[in-house]
């Protein structure tokens, strides 16, 4: 039953047997007679692998009453009440190397300085009821929003004729 966790275990992390063996220093080959049922494990050897994967001794070693192990953004999401997608982004994310997460950070802060500026430049707009331009009926008195500045600048200029 060891052997076959073992190398579950192995290929859900998607690492080779060197990669355990090192993890858990011993050699390559040690840890292939471990995977293959040809050796017993040590006591501290076994401790080592479940503190390598995350799971207790006796989950290693198959008894009934031991729980698979949870992956931690599996509790996450379940906690979090996380849609699937939302899930499989937070999975992408953090199979990026840290570069590219700091890439996709600076992303998403420029969308949301973008967002609060246009935000920003929203709570700057007036609104005014505008005259009709012209005899066209589709271009009745109506609002319309412009941002305070023109409109500071067309009560300041003195070509502006309001007798009209």
């Amino acid at each position: 039953m060891l052997k076959d966790t073992l190398k579950l275990l192995r290929e859900q992390k998607n690492l080779t047997k060197k990669q355990v063996a090192d993890a858990i220093e011993v050699t390559e080959r040690a840890y292939i007679t471990y995977e293959y049922g040809q050796r017993d494990v040590s006591t501290g050897t076994l401790q080592k692998l479940a503190d390598f994967y995350g799971v207790t001794t006796d989950y290693l070693l198959g008894r009934p009453t031991a729980q698979p192990p949870v992956e931690p953004l599996d509790e996450f999401a379940q906690k979090e009440h996380l849609k699937s997608l939302e899930k499989v982004f937070m999975q992408k994310y953090l199979e990026l190397t840290e570069e590219q997460r700091d890439k996709v950070l600076d992303f998403l802060r420029g969308v949301v300085a973008d967002e609060t500026a246009a935000q920003s430049a929203k709570l700057k707009m007036s609104r005014v009821y505008e005259a009709a331009r012209s005899t066209d009926p589709n271009n009745a008195p109506h609002f319309a929003e412009y941002p305070e500045e023109e409109l500071k600048k067309l009560d300041d200029d003195p070509d502006t004729d309001f007798d009209l």
